[in-house]
């Protein structure tokens, strides 16, 4: 089966034909995915490094595109290892 030997599902070969139909187009689509702006990054900083806040405040913002916490997750430890620095702000304690 032609799924098999382009290691996707059935369905998505099915998916893909349907589309070829209505588009006229043969290439599969491109997947752009999910890239964490340098705002975006700051903004993680601010709540330091906690991914689901960051997605809370993202949404509070009214930000129409906000992605799952799993894809949140998955793109800034992807960023985190190839190298990208978070700098946390942290209040300073004083003891007394």
């Amino acid at each position: 089966m032609l799924s098999l030997r382009l290691w996707v599902s059935e369905r998505t070969v099915w998916r893909w034909l349907e589309q070829a139909k209505t588009t006229g187009q043969v290439e599969a689509p491109v997947r752009q995915g999910y890239v964490v702006s340098d705002e975006v990054w700051a903004l993680l900083g601010e709540v330091g490094g906690k991914v689901a806040e960051l997605r809370r405040r993202l949404a509070a913002a009214g930000d129409a595109t906000v992605p799952s916490a799993s894809t949140l997750h998955r793109v800034i430890r992807k960023d985190r290892r190839a190298g990208r620095a978070l700098l946390v702000e942290r209040e300073l304690v004083v003891p007394g």
